[in-house]
């Protein structure tokens, strides 16, 4: 070998090892080294799924990879960390914490058993009156099996949202979630009561109807038909948009109120001036679940670029509250 060639392959061994330091430990190694850590710390008892590198200018780390780690037997016990796969067999405290609060991935561990426990303390609890109780990283699925009327409805929803904020701060409860209510007629879902956290409680908003409801398509296309014949007849510069949000009236659990926003087709954004909102027109539709029945139909506003969010939500909760549509 000649010296030239000597030399460009210590220049090719030099500029691997220096792209092996920025790029970081590979996938494959990275899962590999994970195993070994759950292997030997839990004896195969968790495994994990969606693995992958976190590299970003916070962390300046190759070798911090996001994953969610899980019990084999219970895959409901769960959750999510980032890991450094380099350092991960001789210490496992987790990057993404401040050093003051040295978070270990034992610890993560011991939570999601603490809240899986707790779970099914609340499960066992409700179980004479809510047949079955799903938790999920969407909402809390409460299967009753038959139907209900809004006074038994009322009553069981208050005492189980006390029993979770009973539970706030073992149940991780600082993210917000939903409460999703199903049925024998409509076993795949049908109000979604929006929980919002506040001072470390779970408050339920208003009932909404669930769009995962056995026959939404039926529903969505009778009442967009109906908005789109008052558009073209009376409001021809509106279209509908993707947006809306159906309000169930809490005492009779079958009068609705669809609300539909539009958008002013003459409002044309390009990359030369300003972005415009489009979105100014909120048209009410108030109907019945069961027969699909639609009362009548008004343009609440055609200003709505002109008001803020808790304008917008005041002006509609007042508006249905008129029609008969019960929201507290």
């Amino acid at each position: 070998m000649t010296i030239i060639s000597i030399i460009c392959v210590l220049t090719i061994v030099l500029i691997a090892a220096g792209c092996v330091n920025y790029i970081g430990i590979s996938k494959t190694k990275a899962s590999t080294k994970i195993k070994e850590y759950l292997e030997r710390e839990y004896k195969g008892k968790l495994t994990f799924k969606d693995l992958n590198r976190f590299f970003n200018a916070a962390t300046m780390n190759p070798n911090i990879f996001s994953v969610l780690i899980y019990d084999k037997d219970i895959p409901e016990i769960e959750f999510y960390t980032h890991i450094n796969v380099k350092t991960i067999l001789e210490n496992d405290t987790l990057p993404m914490y401040p050093i003051a609060d040295a978070i270990t991935f034992n610890d993560l561990y011991e939570d999601a058993l603490k809240s899986y426990n707790e779970r099914q303390a609340i499960i066992c609890y409700f179980k004479n009156e809510i047949p079955e109780i799903e938790f999920t990283s969407k909402a809390i699925n409460l299967n009753f099996k038959d139907d209900l009327n809004h006074e038994a409805l009322s009553h069981i929803l208050t005492r189980f949202i006390n029993r979770l904020n009973e539970s706030f701060e073992i149940l991780n409860g600082a993210f917000e979630s939903n409460l999703l209510i199903k049925t024998l007629e409509y076993p795949e879902g049908f109000i979604r009561i929006p929980l919002e956290v506040e001072n470390d409680k779970y408050y339920p908003i208003t009932f909404m109807l669930s769009e995962s409801i056995n026959n939404f398509e039926a529903i969505k296309l009778k009442i967009e038909s109906y908005i789109q014949v008052k558009l073209d007849a009376n409001y021809a510069n509106f279209k509908m948009n993707g947006n809306r949000k159906i309000y169930l009236d809490k005492s009779s659990l079958s009068k609705g109120a669809w609300i539909q926003y539009l958008d002013d087709k003459n409002v044309k954004n390009n990359s030369n001036g300003p972005w415009k909102n489009p979105q100014k027109g909120i048209y009410i539709v108030y109907f019945d679940l069961q027969s699909s029945f639609i009362y009548r139909g008004e343009m609440l506003t055609e200003d709505n670029d002109k008001t803020s969010f808790d304008e917008e939500l005041t002006q509609i909760i007042e508006t249905i509250e008129e029609e008969g549509i019960r929201t507290q």
